[in-house]
């Protein structure tokens, strides 16, 4: 019975989980879209970091609603009622979308005046007027608000377009008294301005070719016949141009033969970002928002969106470029870029035929307010989006830095310091930790007074009774000997003449010289990790001290080995341990010097740091001159010669560094060869 009674149980439960299974498989679970791309911040010192997206794709406009749909769309201009005009160049025509993408009409269509011939680009002024780049039929084609013909502009009668200039173009805009700025295919003479009466009047913001030091070499010795026949070096040329609210004109450029991918001109050609270079050797064009956003448009595998702040500085990295794809958010061959006044980004992919939509995100929106009043020095109203950018990603350095600003105005010094800490900003955490040590001063003068003439009368007093306590004391030989080579060593620092020749001939214990090396060392690590925050303004986890170690000690083992090989067949006197001894007494200086600028570090802002500079360059000059000094006398040369010495051995040690370079490559090689024999072996085993 009680058997009978636990198998009813036992079905019971098993069709209770088996409703409960169905259950979940019946009620629809919330579908999750995944981005196709990353985004990625990028930070001055931390590197490129992965955030969460600013941008999502929002919609795709294919044109269905357009007769014939698109065809291989070249341009997009969005207009001050943020309709967008394309240029639908396979169609040959302009074609106008109302803010949500919905068609309105197309333009340049009819047969006779105004006709288009594969328009490549598209600009609509302020009052309405239609300007179309018509490419195919080398013109500049002008149409009134209604979209009716108004006037063509041919290629202009100049001396300075010659015969074989090609006037066939391909982006433009026009200022605010109707000046046309026109980029030309194939040319390098940058954009054609035209007069509002289609009169040629100069080129404007041309790039210059940047020069590789083999080419200033050629230049300084070559003459002009020679020169000649060079291959000429041709710059970047301009790709598309784009109209600022505040007059600007923003130039992209596409290739490294030159900086200045992104250029913001103003009347007169200067660049606001002084011919900067920028790490996108594939931008195509650029849009710039009523804040001074701009969005660069790329044809990179990794990335086809960057975003950057007012200055040129990146920002964001987002998006994607496939061959062949037509997913959203994904281009294929992006061809043009426009921001709306939702600030939507409009992509125009010239291969898949269509348009992406791109919407910004609440956390972009966040960022690029609190980021717009910091730009305009906004602090305090921008107080409340840095503090939601970092609720919603604390990785962002740039909002410590806006929050370190606020409080820097509102007299709150030390979350100042904390803040301008986190945001890796040695300028404004100088700032900061001025204000403190003047509020210190203030209230602490005289006792910062007594404090240092005591510190400065018990440290002579204490020296004083310890050497004393020292002459009085029998020590024991070992001891006499060593505390007798250390003070040689200070005594060399301040004679180095006497000092290295009471070295000649001597023998240097071992456990000095390595006491010396090591205290160096040691003393390079503490000035590390004890230096002021405005000395490393960055994580010291991630301070590479084995490298910095590195620097520090092969420079100083590979000298002695070629001073005293290069002293030997020079006929120099002395022997390799000497050079050894006369060497690591050389360095007595950095580790004399080094503890207390160290110390200084702590206490001096940006604007006292030439101190520490003066005081560290002094100490290599002094470091140099008396390894000068050991050559000259433990080798017994004059000057001259040990000037050519020291100069064969600068370059000895050259080539003793590249001799290792090459055997650590064939070794690396050999050691990869016999890993690779052994993976086959076992594999085929």
């Amino acid at each position: 019975m009680l058997g009978r009674k636990r198998m009813i149980w036992g079905v019971k439960v098993a069709a209770a989980l088996l409703l409960l299974g169905l259950a979940g498989v019946a009620v629809p679970r919330p579908a999750s879209a995944q981005l196709p791309y990353s985004t990625w911040y990028s930070d001055l010192n931390a590197g490129m970091i992965r955030t969460q997206p600013v941008y999502v794709p929002d919609r795709i406009v294919d044109g269905n609603g357009v007769e014939r749909g698109f065809s291989s769309p070249s341009d997009i201009f969005i207009a001050e009622n943020d309709h967008v005009f394309i240029a639908d160049t396979g169609n040959d025509r302009i074609v106008e979308l109302n803010e949500k993408g919905e068609y309105v009409r197309s333009i340049g269509q009819e047969e006779g005046p105004g006709k288009l011939t594969q328009p490549e680009g598209v600009f609509v002024a302020p009052g309405g007027t239609i300007y179309a780049a018509n490419t195919g039929g080398q013109s500049i084609v002008l149409y009134a608000p209604d979209g009716s013909f108004a006037r063509e502009f041919k290629k202009p009668e100049a001396t300075a377009l010659a015969a074989d200039y090609h006037f066939y173009p391909t982006k433009l805009v026009a200022d605010r008294r109707g000046v046309m700025y026109i980029v030309v295919k194939d040319t390098f003479l940058g954009l054609l301005r035209m007069s509002p009466d289609g009169e040629f009047t100069g080129f404007f913001g041309a790039n210059k070719a940047k020069l590789s030091w083999l080419d200033r070499v050629k230049r300084a010795l070559l003459n002009e016949k020679q020169l000649a026949q060079e291959i000429a070096k041709q710059p970047n040329p301009i790709l598309n141009a784009t109209l600022a609210d505040d007059g600007f004109l923003v130039t992209t450029s596409s290739g490294t033969a030159s900086d200045g991918q992104i250029k913001k001109l103003n009347a007169g050609g200067f660049d606001a970002f002084r011919n900067k270079p920028f790490d996108e050797p594939d931008l195509i064009d650029t849009a710039i928002d009523s804040n001074g956003f701009l969005y660069g448009l790329s044809r990179s595998g990794d990335i086809s969106v960057s975003v950057y702040d007012p200055t040129g500085e990146a920002v964001f990295y987002f998006g994607s470029t496939q061959k062949s794809a037509r997913q959203l958010g994904i281009a294929d061959y992006g061809s043009s870029i426009a921001i709306n006044g939702n600030n939507e980004l409009w992509v125009a992919d010239n291969a898949a035929n269509l348009i992406q939509v791109f919407k910004r995100t609440s956390f972009g929106d966040t960022y690029m307010t609190a980021s717009h009043l910091y730009f305009e020095g906004d602090y305090e109203q921008s107080r409340s989006y840095w503090e939601e950018v970092l609720r919603q990603n604390g990785m962002l350095n740039i909002a410590y830095n806006g929050l370190g600003k606020i409080a820097l105005h509102d007299g709150d010094y030390a979350a100042a310091l904390d803040y301008f800490k986190q945001s890796n900003d040695p300028k404004g955490y100088s700032d900061a930790y001025w204000y403190i040590r003047y509020e210190w001063l203030k209230d602490n003068f005289l006792l910062a007074v007594v404090v240092l003439i005591a510190g400065s009368w018990g440290l002579s007093f204490g020296a004083r009774r310890l050497a004393l306590f020292a002459r009085r004391r029998t020590w024991p030989p070992l001891v006499r000997k060593y505390a007798g080579e250390l003070r040689d060593a200070l005594y060399l620092m301040i004679h180095p003449y006497n000092g290295f020749y009471r070295l000649k001939d001597r023998h240097i214990s071992y456990a000095v010289i390595v006491f010396l090396l090591a205290l160096a060392v040691a003393v390079h690590v503490w000035s590390v990790f004890a230096s002021g925050f405005i000395a490393y303004p960055f994580d010291l986890g991630e301070y590479n001290l084995p490298l910095s170690l590195a620097l520090m000690i092969v420079p100083w083992l590979t000298w002695v080995i070629a001073n005293y090989l290069v002293s030997t067949v020079k006929g120099g006197e002395g022997r390799f341990r000497e050079v050894l001894q006369g060497s690591a007494f050389a360095i007595v200086p950095y580790i004399v010097i080094t503890i207390p600028t160290t110390i200084m570090t702590n206490f001096v802002v940006l604007e006292e740091w030439i101190v520490i500079d003066l005081i560290r360059q002094a100490m290599w000059v002094w470091i140099i001159v008396l390894f000068f000094v050991m050559t000259q006398v433990i080798h017994n040369f004059d000057f001259t010669e040990a000037f050519k010495n020291a100069s064969v051995t600068l370059f000895t040690i050259g080539i003793i560094w590249v001799f290792a370079m090459i055997v650590s490559g064939l070794v690396y090689n050999f050691y990869d060869f016999i890993e690779q024999i052994y993976r086959e072996v076992t594999f085929r085993a």
